[in-house]
């Protein structure tokens, strides 16, 4: 069985359909076909409606790379001189959190889910003893998975806008369980639930295509937070009152880029503190943050806490020395013949 296994792996690094998914397409509850043999991107149908791609979802890649963990230990320094301390957020992989929906046929792709787990574990850990404040996402997200709280859309690579606000909470309790949370200017925020609503995507539309049909469709809900300042007895820490920059800025992608699934706002319900969000959908995980850092806004309001969040596709260490180098000139105000200040704010 073994090395049937590796001969189909073989097939399909080597862009080979070998007839090995006829068998999972068949039971397709959807009237899918040939998703994993001429999709794009290629893609497997799950459990209950879930869908799967190859590469985004399947493929194991490394986060643990020791490398990596030095890179952002070292840009956790330079920033801490700056008085802001990094919270670096790895977004676990759909596969990761919902194993259980993960198909048979993911095998033939390499696809093992303890080895799974264990690649995310150990990325957490090597951050961690690296002296980067990192946020375990899966241990939480996989937990209300598996309450059938639904954390990730089931046809579209983004979480739901409940797995926004776990992901939200889990990232806001790493935050305000640290001393220097003490000297945030807090607020007092009020979140309320709006309608539910259909989105587009990408993904679903590219998969539509082989299927007979509809598939589950890509559904949020609408949420609203507003904030005001809290009394002076709440923040006796805060120096700079009314005029203090958000203690929060946010960086990241796609998943929390112009509001996505309301993440930025249940991140300011949970901590208690404004949020600034600067991510950005730019499919290069080091766009946003190093757009931020080419602002200039490190260097003359400097805040209390830079949340970095990264997608699962973001593999940044398959990106080099370069973007590292950039990173680091830029905090320490080295950003080029144009300066710091020169970059458009926000995402593209």
């Amino acid at each position: 069985m073994d090395s049937m296994k590796t001969i189909a792996a073989l097939c399909v690094a080597a862009g080979l359909g070998c007839g090995i998914a006829q068998a999972e397409e068949a039971q397709s509850l959807y009237g899918c076909a040939n998703l994993a043999e001429k999709g794009e991107p290629q893609a497997l149908e799950g459990k209950d409606g879930y869908f799967f791609t190859v590469m985004g979802d399947i493929a194991m890649k490394s986060v643990a790379d020791p490398a990596l963990a030095e890179s952002v230990a070292a840009f956790s320094k330079l920033l801490k001189a700056h008085g802001t301390i990094l919270i670096f957020v790895p977004l676990p992989t759909r596969s990761q959190v919902l194993a259980d929906k993960v198909p048979q046929a993911a095998w033939l792709y390499g696809y093992k889910e303890n080895i799974n787990t264990e690649i995310y574990q150990e990325a957490i850990k090597r951050l961690n003893d690296a002296g980067v404040v990192t946020v375990d996402l899966l241990t939480p997200m996989k937990a209300k998975a598996a309450d059938d709280s639904p954390v990730y859309q089931k046809a579209d690579p983004l979480w739901t806008t409940e797995g926004a606000r776990f992901a939200a909470e889990a990232i806001a309790g790493k935050i305000t369980a640290m001393p220097q949370s003490r000297k945030a200017n807090l607020m007092t925020f009020t979140t309320t639930k709006g309608e539910d609503y259909t989105r587009r995507s990408d993904l679903r539309e590219a998969i539509q295509a082989h299927c007979s049909e509809s598939l589950p469709p890509v559904t949020e809900t609408r949420y609203e937070t507003v904030g005001e300042e809290a009394f002076a007895a709440d923040r006796p820490f805060n120096i700079l009152g009314a005029d203090a920059p958000a203690p929060v800025v946010l960086v990241g992608s796609r998943f929390s880029a112009e509001g996505q699934s309301h993440f930025d706002g249940f991140l300011k319900q949970f901590s208690s503190m404004d949020v600034d969000n600067r991510a950005s959908a730019s499919g290069n995980p080091f766009k946003s943050i190093t757009d931020y850092l080419r602002s200039g806004d490190l260097q003359a309001k400097p805040p209390l806490f830079l949340v970095w969040e990264v997608p699962p596709g973001g593999n940044l260490a398959s990106y080099g020395p370069e973007p590292w180098e950039t990173l680091e000139a830029s905090a320490a105000g080295d950003c080029g013949s144009d300066g710091c200040g020169a970059a458009a704010k926000g995402s593209e």
